[in-house]
Parts: C-alpha cells; structure tokens; sequence
C-alpha cells in the first residue's frame, strides 16, 4: 500500500462513498476554512489504484509554535481493518513531519459505543480495541466529556441521529414520533406558520436569530460574515439549505375571531338545554382560551406587525445524510411550536431525496431530566433520534517538548479568557 496525495476529484469521489463522511470531509468545507486563515490538503492509502484511506488535512500556524493540523471528522477508513489504520498513520506521521507539524488532531465519525433513542447503552458495543489500537499508534485521547457546556473538543461527541434506512415516507417517519412530538407538529400547523427558503439578502434573519439564542442558551455567535460566506461557498453546489419559520399574526388572529364566533353560536344554541350543562361548561372555558388568544395576537400586532420570523434552521446536505448544523428560535414565541415544523417538512425533504439519515447534530451526554441540556436532548428524542456517542477527540503528537508547553499555554490562556468573560 501507498500513502499519496490526492487531486480534489480523487478525494471527493472517495469521500462521497464513505459510509462515515460529513459535510467536513469536502473540498468546499476546505474553501470555507481558507478564507479563515487554514491551509488544506487531501491525502489518502492506494492498494494498487483503489484508495482505500483518505482525509482533508486543515493546517494552520500557531503564534510561536509549528503547524498543528486538524483532520475534521477524519479518518475516512474501514476503522475495523487495522492494518489500513496502522499503514494510512504511517505516512501520516511522515507527512506531518515533513511539513514540520506539531501535532495533528482527529475526531473521527465513529461510535465508541451504540446507545438507544434514550441515551441507554446497548451492552457490549464499546470498541475499547479500537481506542487500544489508536493509543498504541501514538494517538492521545482527551477524554470522554458528558456536558456540551464542560466541552473543549471541536466537535460535538454526543450526537443524535434519526436513521432513515427504510424509512419511504415521511408518514412512516411519523408513526414513530413521540406522542408529544406529533402533538406539536400538528398544533404548529394550525399557527399559520409558512416555512421559507433563506437567501443572501434575507440572511441576517437568521443571524438575529442566533443571536438571541446565543444569548439565552449562553454561547458565543459568530458575525453575519461568517454565515454569509459559509452560505455562499456551499450554495454553488447546493449543499446548504436555511429555512426560516414566517408567522402570520394577522391570519391568525383572523382565524381565533372566527372560532370565537362559532363558539358562541355553539353556547347560544344550548343554553336552554340544561341536560347540556358539561358541553356548556367546556364551551365557557374554550370562549374564554379564544377570547385570551385574541387580546394576546392584538397585542403582539401592535408590538412585532401582521408578519414576523421567528425561527430558523441551517441543513447541510452532504453525502448519505441531512446535518441540522444550526438552529434558532425566539423565546417569546416558542409556543407556536415552529421549530417541530421545521424539522417535519426537513425530515420529509430528507425522505424524499434519497438521504439515509438526518443528523440532529450536538447533544449533551447527560440524560438527568434535571441538567441543562435536557430540553434539547428530548426535543430530538421526540423525532425517534438515536443518541450516538463518539469516540471523541484525539491528538497524534509529533514533537512532543513542544506540545506540552502549547497544552500548558493554551491552559493558561482558556483560564484568563474565562475569567474576563
């Protein structure tokens, strides 16, 4: 076998086919990061002609240190065959060694263990040889964390993923939601919400929209540049989708008076018909919910207008599944349960265009009804999601003095910028 560099179309026809690929292990993803200051390149492992290992290298200079590189969601390789795992790090230490490399760092799209919609643990799933075989390679794991907000890696080790094998319809995705989660679905179709396609010139939409939950789930935005060049890179070739949720406050409002009015046409018609009293009782409570909704929709015209958006969500499409990437919301109208639309009619567009899977993305690995990031968790739990915990992050240290006073300076430096924060 043969470490080589790759051409672009080399590496992106191999890492379409890879059953483990993501949105970060593509030549566009590499154009994105360039214009944030990191070099690229694409290497891989040939038996003969057929590449049977690859993956996108990032590489940036650190300020008074070397190189360090970052294969994002890296290695692309049957994780099983360790003789392909051993050779294809072989020439990636040489690589790294020849460009003067001070460490590089995975996190490779691969489950440590296999869990259960509930976050469970499937017994005797661990693929503790796996981490065995990449610590005797040289590799340096930086452990298992649980909560996002206790997190250091890059990338979200804990996931949550509805698998989409079988899956021909978007009813037949739908029989196995929660009950809860159909609820919801349903109710936000009757709020008058419209799901529409973001474009450059409404993007700052959802930019507003991230910011405010930045603000409420306490973790810092980037600026209305950085969404605006990711969208443009990854729209040349169609890999992007961001949808925001458009509530009609008017038509709504329209629709409450005219329930309103066939509740009192409802009363009117029994009350003399005292054998009636239970349905006249539930008609007293119901004028009065449309009597509430109609004060609070009045207001809110007055305050927001007839139109408002008021979520939205970033889907990137890459290989053999949709990525819920980003998604945002307005706290004050939550209620209207938009953020379940969105990802029915994303689910569906996944379904119907052939994806395999649809990633939820970034999850906390505590399932205690009680921590942070439960709400999250069971938001996509509802949708039947699969939790899937990764192996996590590790570090392939090549000059190993030098390593150790950047983990201390970086250390030094996380602890002051926290402190200011």
């Amino acid at each position: 076998m043969e470490f080589v560099i790759l051409s672009e179309d080399e590496f992106l026809k191999y890492s379409m086919s890879s059953p483990i690929t993501s949105f970060f292990q593509q030549p566009l993803w590499a154009k994105i990061k360039k214009d944030n200051g990191w070099d690229h390149y694409y290497v891989g492992l040939k038996d003969g002609k057929k590449i049977v290992a690859a993956t996108l290298l990032l590489s940036k200079k650190i300020k008074f240190f070397k190189t360090m590189f970052y294969a994002p969601r890296g290695f692309l390789l049957d994780y099983s065959d360790f003789n392909i795992l051993e050779e294809f790090t072989k020439g990636i230490k040489q690589f790294l060694k020849d460009k003067n490399a001070l460490f590089l760092k995975i996190n490779p799209y691969i489950d440590y263990q296999q869990r259960t919609v509930d976050g469970e643990v499937v017994p005797n799933t661990e693929k503790n040889d796996l981490m065995e075989k990449l610590k005797s390679l040289g590799f340096r794991h930086n452990g298992f964390y649980i909560d996002q907000d206790k997190k250091s890696d890059l990338e979200p080790r804990w996931i949550s993923v509805l698998d989409l094998e079988g899956i021909n319809s978007i009813d037949d995705a739908y029989k196995n939601m929660r009950s809860s989660t159909k609820w919801r679905i349903n109710n936000s179709k009757k709020n008058s919400l419209e799901v529409v396609e973001a474009d450059l010139d409404n993007l700052f939409e959802f930019k507003n929209l991230m910011k405010h939950t930045a603000e409420r789930r306490e973790f810092v935005d980037r600026p209305l540049s950085y969404y605006q060049n990711m969208f443009k890179v990854l729209k040349e070739k169609d890999l992007v989708k961001v949808l925001l949720v458009k509530i009609n406050f008017k038509k709504l409002l329209e629709t409450s008076k005219n329930n309103l009015d066939d509740t009192l046409k409802k009363k009117s018609e029994l009350k003399d018909n005292a054998r009636r009293e239970k349905q006249l009782k539930e008609l007293n409570m119901e004028q009065e919910r449309f009597e509430n909704k109609i004060k609070v929709l009045e207001e809110t015209i007055k305050e927001y207008g007839d139109e408002k958006i008021i979520a939205g969500g970033w889907y990137m499409l890459y290989g053999r599944e949709v990525n819920y990437l980003f998604g945002a919301s307005y706290k004050q109208f939550m209620k209207y349960n938009s953020q379940y639309l969105l990802q029915y009619q994303m689910i569906d567009y996944a379904i119907k265009n052939g994806y395999k899977a649809f990633n939820f993305y970034g999850i906390d690995g505590n399932f205690n009804e009680d921590s942070k990031g439960y709400g999250l968790f069971d938001f996509k739990r509802g949708f039947n999601a699969c939790v899937h915990e990764l192996v996590g992050e590790f570090d392939l240290v090549i000059d190993k003095n030098r390593y150790r006073l950047y983990k201390l300076s970086f250390s030094l430096y996380r602890k002051i910028k926290n402190i200011f924060k």
